[in-house]
């Protein structure tokens, strides 16, 4: 049990298509496999844009932080181009989504709750520590997670790009989890489910077999019980 659920967990950095299977780097060994049938994933509904309007901060850093939150909440998180207005709405095939821009004009972040945006403003964000925290930040805004009890938690009192400096990190706190996620499930969002087979199965969402083993598993969950237990009509009770 011990070694499927370390499974399930690495598996949440490979998470592929509906249905599709998630293969770690190295084999599973062949009890394991017998007994689980691997592992297989079901993809959450709805998603997170991060609209990058820019180019100053490399797309590769604002990829490699989307991807940290979107296995962090089990959620699709999407990196695309666009351009930045202040007439901006949140696209029409996205729940929430965050804007990356640069403007002289403008505070360094920008949040409309209510209509599930929020804009990182790069302008004074040069260094790759500061934006990461902003953007962290404004994320959690966003998509509604305002404070956390944690001292080191990104989400202090910030007055300027400096006042970042003095934050340890740009996670998000376990205590700003559950927020978000009533949040994003308000917004119609559901989670990613990574499971074994036999789990999957068992839950009825399994996708149909793709080897022996899974066969086998497929088989013996969907089986009828020998000796079905018989309830016998009582007519003093009515049932």
């Amino acid at each position: 049990m011990c070694l499927a659920f370390a499974l399930v967990s690495f598996a949440q950095d490979t998470v592929k298509g509906d249905g599709e299977p998630v293969s770690p780097s190295h084999a599973i060994p062949e009890a394991v496999l017998k007994k689980t049938g691997g592992i297989v994933a079901k993809r959450g509904e709805g998603k997170i844009v991060i609209v990058n309007c820019q180019n100053t901060i490399d797309e590769k850093l604002i990829s490699e932080r989307a991807n940290r939150l979107g296995r962090l909440l089990k959620c699709g998180v999407e990196i695309r181009r666009g351009e930045w207005n202040v007439s901006v709405k949140t696209p029409d095939d996205a729940n929430f989504a965050i804007y990356v821009i640069r403007d002289d004009k403008l505070p360094m972040s920008l949040i409309a709750v209510e209509s599930g945006w929020g804009a990182v403003n790069t302008e004074n964000l040069d260094s790759g520590d500061r934006f990461s925290k902003e953007l962290t930040r404004v994320f959690a805004l966003t998509v509604g997670a305002m404070c956390s009890r944690n001292i080191n938690s990104p989400m202090q009192p910030v007055a300027n790009p400096k006042s970042l400096d003095k934050i340890m990190t740009d996670n998000i706190m376990r205590d700003m989890i559950d927020s978000l996620r009533i949040n994003m499930k308000a917004r119609g969002m559901t989670e990613t489910k990574v499971a074994t087979y036999r789990k999957a199965c068992q839950e009825g969402w399994a996708p149909a077999p793709t080897n022996e083993y899974q066969k086998a598993i497929w088989d013996e969950v969907r089986k009828l019980p020998e000796k079905p237990i018989q309830i016998k009509f009582d007519p003093k009770k009515g049932r």
